[in-house]
């Protein structure tokens, strides 16, 4: 049999994270050595390609190779992340969605409405949909409830973040804040100013060389960002950044980790962050799951000086940053406890195809 992978999607998602999910599914495939892993694709890091070497039952081809070689098998189904293959139709087809177009606020009118229809018409044509964690799976029955039956919550397993050495971490801390200790923000660009007025008031308080890197989703955020950035007291303790250009190294090396704005898309990063002992912070905006709520501390960006009094916490006690970050690890080895029994990815994918 051959499941047919398809490592791309038209959501607003960094390729990074449809590659982790890829490398899990990979993982959780590679003791059914009845399972083919076709991994369909173009232009894939070179990491990836090694991680894939390592499988004598994965297998990369081109989206033009799959569209041939497909018309040759006969026991096969299709995961994808949210795009349409017209070669896949004969067979059965399982959507992982990462994101949902309702959560992405940076389209335009008539191109979020084409990417909600195209994402309804992946919900109701799909075998199943599967939604790796709860996260995912409550943003999916909150939004879309007419899809509520064929919705379901498996357990695949996820692969160990990768090991760094010390002199990695210094590396990237050099490209990317000169070598100096920085906060890490996925925030939206309508609050990028306010968030540098709550970093001004830790930066009075405490002569630091802390930095503060900004993450955003399009390079029409990251432009607006550069453009209210001019003027800004402390602006060579400022970084922006693509979403694209977000590495693990980066997230490794971090002191602590602001969550704003964000949905389930992130809880991959989320997940790797908990393993590097980085603390987390989340807006209580957010709203996440309740089995969610322990993976950081939550309360409300907007409430002044919520931010500059955490930044300041965070500084200059050492053993309470280090205690926030035990706190996450605490929370996703529960989570872990707490999957074993559920349904696991082989028995509703796999199963379906043997």
């Amino acid at each position: 049999m051959r499941l047919f992978v398809i490592a791309e999607t038209e959501l607003c998602i960094p390729r990074a994270l449809v590659i982790a999910q890829v490398e899990d599914i990979i993982y959780s495939c590679a003791t059914n050595l009845d399972a083919q892993v076709i991994v369909v694709g173009d232009n894939f890091p070179e990491a990836f390609m090694q991680f894939c070497i390592k499988y004598e039952t994965v297998k990369i081809i081109t989206n033009k190779e799959a569209a041939l070689f497909i018309k040759q098998v006969t026991n096969a189904a299709i995961i994808h992340f949210g795009v349409n293959v017209k070669w896949g139709k004969a067979f059965p087809s399982y959507f992982i969605p990462l994101s949902t177009p309702i959560q992405t606020a940076n389209l335009s009118f008539l191109s979020r409405f084409l990417l909600r229809r195209k994402y309804n018409t992946w919900l109701a044509k799909s075998t199943k949909v599967l939604c790796n964690n709860h996260w995912g799976l409550t943003s999916l029955q909150t939004y879309y409830p007419l899809f509520e039956k064929n919705i379901q919550q498996v357990i695949l397993p996820n692969m160990q973040a990768p090991i760094f050495e010390w002199q990695e971490l210094s590396e990237a801390k050099e490209k990317l804040t000169n070598g100096n200790n920085y906060f890490l923000a996925f925030a939206p660009v309508v609050r990028f100013t306010d968030i540098l007025k709550e970093f001004s008031v830790f930066k009075k308080w405490q002569q630091t060389t802390m930095h503060l890197v900004f993450v955003f989703d399009t390079k029409q955020e990251v432009a607006i960002a550069h453009q209210q950035l001019k003027g800004y007291k402390f602006r060579q303790d400022i970084a922006v950044h693509l979403a694209e250009e977000v590495c693990l190294e980066w997230i490794a090396a971090t002191y602590a980790i602001l969550w704003e704005g964000v949905d389930f898309s992130k809880s991959r990063w989320v997940e790797y962050a908990i393993q590097y002992d980085v603390p987390l912070l989340f807006d209580a905006q957010i709203n996440l799951p309740e089995n969610w709520l322990k993976a950081g501390e939550n309360f409300a960006f907007t409430e002044k000086q919520a931010l500059s009094n955490h930044f300041k916490l965070y500084y200059k006690d050492e053993v309470y940053r280090q205690a926030r970050a035990r706190m996450g690890k605490e929370w996703l080895h529960l989570l872990n406890q707490n999957s074993i029994g559920q349904e696991l990815f082989n028995k509703i994918v796999l199963s379906h195809i043997i």
